[in-house]
C-alpha cells in the first residue's frame, strides 16, 4: 500500500480523474451484474410462458444496459490514462531534476543505462498500474462481490459449491506473488546492464572501430543480452509454472457450474432462468480467477519498478544550497584557497593547498598527469565540496553562495568538450540564450571560430552533430571557449583548452585573451608552456601540492624544476634572457 500510495500522489490534483475512472467502472460492474437478470426475466417470463409480447421491451433494455456500459468503459479508460500520464510526465520531472543536482562522483558509481531505464521503462510500468492492474484489480474484487451476492439471494448451498474451488486460487496467486517478484526484479536490472552496454556503444563508437573490437563488443552485448532473455524465461516459466492451475481452476468452475446447475433446475430447485443467470455471471468468477494470476504478475513488477525508481528519487544530492545564502551582489573575481584538502577514500587528492588569486589576475596551472589540477579547479564551481580547508570567492566561502549565483558567475571550458545537437550560434550562446548577435560573433571571434564558421553552409545556423560529430577537436575546443566567453564572467576558468589547435591559432587566441574589454579573472590549466607563460602567476602542481609558485621568469631560475625542464623539453632551449 505503501508504494501505491507514493505512486498515486504524483497524480497531484488529477487524482479525481482515477478516482471518478474507479467510481465509473464499479458502475459499470454494476450494470454487467445486472445484465443477467435481464436473460433470466427473458427465459422465465417471455419464453417459457410465451408471452412473447414482452420480449422487445427486455432486449431494448439489455441493449441500452450494453451501450451504457460501452460509454462507461471509454470514460473509464480515457480517465485513467490521462491520470496516469500526469503522474508518468510529474515522476520523470522529479528524476530529472534529481539527476541535474547530483555530481559527477554519483554518475562514476551509478551506470547510464540503469538511469536511463529507471527514467523510462521502470516509470513507464507504473503508469501500466495505475490505469490497468489498479482499475482492473478494482473491478475485479466488486465483480466477486457482486456476483456472490446475486449468487446467494437465489440459492446459498449452489453458492457454496461454486465457491468451494475459490480457496485455491488464493493459495496458487500468493505462492506465484512469492516467487515472480525476485525474478522480474532481476529482469529489470539485467536490462539496465544491456542499455548501459548499448550506451556506452553509442558513445564511444569511434573508439571501437579504431582499436578494431566491433566483434569484441558484440560479443559482450550477445552475452548481456542472453542474459536478458533467460531471465525473462526464467520469469515466464514461474507464471507457466502457476497460471495453467489458476485456469484449470477456473474451467473446473464452468464445469461444476453446469453440473450442479443441471441438476438443481431437474429437481425444481432453481428455475431455468435462474440457471441461466448463474451460467451467464459465471464469468463474474471466472474472470477473477483468470486475472489474479496476470495481476499478480503485473503487480510485482510494478515493485520491482518502484523501487528502483524510488530508490533513485530519494537518492543523496551531495551538494546543495545552503540554508543561509551569503552570496555578495556582485562578484568581483578574487579566489583564496586557504588550507585546502581533497580526499576520495583513503587517497590524497589535494593536500593542504593555499593559493590566492587577485581579482583580474591570470594564473595558468602546470603539473604532471594526475596532479590534481582539474579537482582543484572544480572546487571553485563546487562540482565538488573540499575534505578540510576553505575555497572563497571575494572572501565568501563558495559552500555559502546560492549555487546558481557561483556558477553563474564563472565561465568555463571543460577538459572533456561536450557540444549539443543544435546550431553553432545556440552552443555559443548556451549560457546567454537571449544574447545579440553581435555578443556571439565577438565571442567567436576570440576563440577563432570565425575562421572556420565562413566555411560553413549555414553559418551560424549550421547545425552540429550529437557531441560535435563532423568537427575537429581543435574546433571543437574553439567552440567551447567561444561558449565561455560569451558570458562574460568576472571568473573564466579554462581547462586544456587550445591543447588540440595549432600554435599559430594559440597565439592568436592568447592574443584575444589578453586584449578582452573586460578582464575577468583568468585561471588556465595547461600541458603546453606557451599557453601559461604570459600569466601573472604560474603555479606548478605536483602529488595534489603547490611544488613552484610565481613568473615565467621567476619559475626558469630554478633548472631543477618541473617547469624549467617541461620549457626546455617542449622548446629546445633558452634565450640568453631567461626565454624560451
Amino acid at each position: 500500500m505503501e508504494m501505491m500510495k507514493w505512486a498515486a500522489k504524483w497524480m497531484g490534483r488529477h487524482r479525481w480523474k482515477l478516482i471518478v475512472s474507479i467510481i465509473l467502472n464499479i458502475f459499470g460492474v454494476v450494470l454487467m451484474t445486472y445484465e443477467p437478470y435481464i436473460f433470466k426475466d427473458i427465459v422465465d417470463d417471455a419464453l417459457m410462458p410465451m408471452h412473447f409480447e414482452l420480449l422487445v421491451p427486455m432486449l431494448i433494455k439489455a441493449l441500452i444496459i450494453g451501450v451504457s456500459f460501452v460509454t462507461i468503459r471509454y470514460f473509464v479508460n480515457v480517465l485513467a490514462e490521462q491520470a496516469s500520464q500526469e503522474a508518468v510526465r510529474n515522476i520523470k520531472s522529479a528524476l530529472f531534476h534529481k539527476l541535474m543536482g547530483q555530481t559527477s562522483e554519483f554518475y562514476r558509481q551509478n551506470k547510464g543505462g540503469d538511469l536511463i531505464n529507471k527514467c523510462s521503462g521502470d516509470v513507464e510500468m507504473i503508469a501500466h498500474f495505475l490505469n490497468w492492474i489498479l482499475p482492473h484489480s478494482i473491478e475485479c474484487i466488486f465483480m466477486l462481490v457482486a456476483a456472490l451476492a446475486i449468487f446467494m439471494s437465489i440459492n446459498w448451498m449452489y453458492t457454496l459449491i461454486l465457491l468451494a474451488v475459490t480457496p485455491f486460487t488464493a493459495i496458487v496467486a500468493r505462492k506465484l506473488s512469492k516467487t515472480v517478484r525476485p525474478a522480474f526484479r532481476a529482469a529489470r536490472e539485467q536490462l539496465s546492464e544491456l542499455n548501459t552496454v548499448v550506451q556506452e556503444n553509442i558513445g564511444g563508437n569511434r573508439v571501437v572501430k579504431a582499436f578494431v573490437r566491433e566483434d569484441y563488443e558484440m560479443d559482450k552485448f550477445q552475452v548481456e543480452n542472453q542474459k536478458y532473455k533467460d531471465l525473462n524465461i526464467k520469469a515466464v516459466f514461474l507464471w507457466l509454472k502457476y497460471g495453467p492451475i489458476i485456469e484449470s481452476i477456473s474451467s473446473l468452475l464452468t464445469v461444476i457450474n453446469l453440473t450442479v446447475g443441471g441438476i438443481l433446475v431437474c429437481s425444481g430447485s432453481i428455475t431455468l432462468g435462474e440457471l441461466t443467470l448463474f451460467l451467464s455471471l459465471a464469468w463474474a468468477l471466472n474472470e477473477p480467477m483468470n486475472m489474479a494470476g496476470m495481476i499478480v504478475n503485473n503487480t510485482q513488477r510494478f515493485y520491482a519498478s518502484v523501487e528502483k525508481v524510488r530508490d533513485l528519487y530519494y537518492s543523496n544530492i551531495a551538494i546543495k544550497n545552503p540554508e543561509q545564502d551569503k552570496s555578495p551582489e556582485t562578484v568581483k573575481g578574487e579566489i583564496e584557497f586557504r588550507d585546502v584538502s581533497l580526499r576520495y577514500g583513503s587517497t590524497n587528492v589535494l593536500d593542504h593547498v593555499d593559493l590566492h588569486i587577485k581579482p583580474g589576475e591570470t594564473v595558468g596551472i602546470m603539473g604532471p598527469t594526475g596532479s590534481g589540477k582539474t579537482t582543484l579547479i572544480n572546487l571553485i564551481s563546487r562540482f565538488t565540496d573540499v575534505s578540510e580547508g576553505q575555497v572563497l570567492v571575494d572572501g565568501v566561502d563558495v559552500r555559502d553562495y546560492n549555487l546558481q549565483k557561483l556558477r553563474g558567475s564563472i565561465g568555463m571550458t571543460m577538459q572533456d568538450v561536450f557540444l549539443f545537437s543544435d546550431t553553432l550560434e545556440s552552443n555559443i550562446a548556451y549560457g546567454v540564450p537571449d544574447a545579440p548577435m553581435e555578443v556571439i560573433e565577438r565571442a567567436a571571434k576570440a576563440a577563432d571560430v570565425s575562421s572556420f564558421v565562413k566555411d560553413m553552409a549555414e553559418g551560424y545556423d549550421t547545425i552540429i552533430g550529437e557531441r560535435g560529430t563532423g568537427l575537429s577537436g581543435g574546433q571543437k575546443q574553439r567552440i567551447s571557449l567561444a561558449r565561455a566567453l560569451a558570458v562574460d564572467n568576472p571568473i573564466l576558468i579554462l581547462d586544456d583548452t587550445t591543447s588540440a589547435v595549432d600554435m599559430e591559432t594559440e597565439q592568436y587566441i592568447q592574443e584575444q585573451l589578453r586584449n578582452l574589454p573586460t578582464k575577468a579573472t583568468t585561471i588556465i590549466i595547461a600541458q603546453r608552456v606557451s599557453s601559461v607563460m604570459h600569466a601573472d602567476k604560474i603555479v606548478i602542481l605536483e602529488n595534489g601540492k603547490i611544488a613552484e609558485e610565481g613568473t615565467h621568469r621567476e619559475l626558469m631560475q630554478n633548472p631543477k624544476g618541473y617547469y624549467y625542464k617541461t620549457c626546455v623539453l617542449q622548446h629546445g632551449g633558452l634565450t640568453e634572457g631567461g626565454e624560451a
